[in-house]
């Protein structure tokens, strides 16, 4: 393994909660290198942190383990798992918080070996308990099969995909920023294929019209909202020095058209 393990929660940084994983993990692998990916994903929205799983894993080194904690069954009937994806390996709750990261290479495995928990595992805190220490012992070269027995259907999300009606493509919001951007699930190769003349498309969200793409934000006037083929390359609305989510009234899923 690499040494490097993130940490992607819905703890957010007021409570001591991702800090106490960070102990836990030091102490059962001192020379593990902890990268706060995120704390900051929306209470219980395990959609989110897919999709941020998905934007940051290709950026980081083979054999990386990343932990994965939002977990609204946390001490119910799900499983805790890892799964390895063939360069990287995850440890979180079997919610479909992996969805975005299987793949034909994917083994998982469920953790059900106690040697790799704390002594005593808290019914509301299994990031502490179960996933941190097992990160850990992962990072330290334990073998994924020494954890527990193999699962051969781990849960997934249904996402939802992008739709070319022979006029537009139907999309929707799936990602809220903390600068009120909105990325939407409508990928730029989409839009490359569909509208060949960026200058000339439209994009619609209700009443809003957005007339052509911009190539970087500062290409629209302040104040105005643009849109804009993002870091994820996928159309994202922002609004240049504010926040497009407010002042346009965007929420999660609101169906989203790229008029040619």
């Amino acid at each position: 393994m690499s040494g490097i393990i993130t940490l992607t929660t819905d703890f957010g940084t007021n409570d001591p909660f991702a800090g106490i994983m960070k102990g836990v993990i030091l102490s059962i692998h001192p020379k593990a290198k902890i990268i706060d990916l995120t704390h900051g994903i929306e209470p219980q929205n395990v959609r989110q942190a897919a999709l941020v799983l998905k934007a940051a894993v290709p950026y980081f080194p083979k054999k990386t383990v990343h932990i994965a904690v939002v977990d609204p069954g946390v001490g119910g009937q799900r499983r805790p798992i890892v799964i390895q994806n063939g360069s990287h390996t995850f440890v979180g709750p079997d919610n479909g918080i992996f969805t975005t990261v299987l793949n034909a290479k994917s083994r998982c495995f469920e953790l059900t070996r106690k040697k790799y928990f704390m002594k005593k595992v808290s019914a509301t805190f299994h990031g502490r308990d179960i996933f941190a220490p097992a990160a850990a012992w992962i990072a330290k070269g334990a073998p994924l099969k020494s954890l527990g027995p193999s699962v051969l259907n781990p849960q997934t999300l249904d996402l939802p995909e992008p739709v070319w009606n022979g006029e537009a493509i139907e999309g929707e919001i799936i990602y809220i920023d903390r600068f009120g951007n909105a990325t939407t699930n409508i990928a730029g190769k989409l839009i490359s294929q569909h509208c060949p003349h960026f200058h000339k498309l439209t994009v619609k969200l209700g009443k809003t019209l957005i007339r052509r793409l911009a190539t970087h934000y500062s290409e629209v006037s302040s104040g105005k909202a643009g849109a804009i083929i993002n870091s994820w390359d996928a159309l994202e609305i922002f609004k240049r020095e504010g926040d497009a989510v407010r002042s346009l009234k965007l929420k999660m899923g609101q169906k989203v058209r790229v008029i040619p």
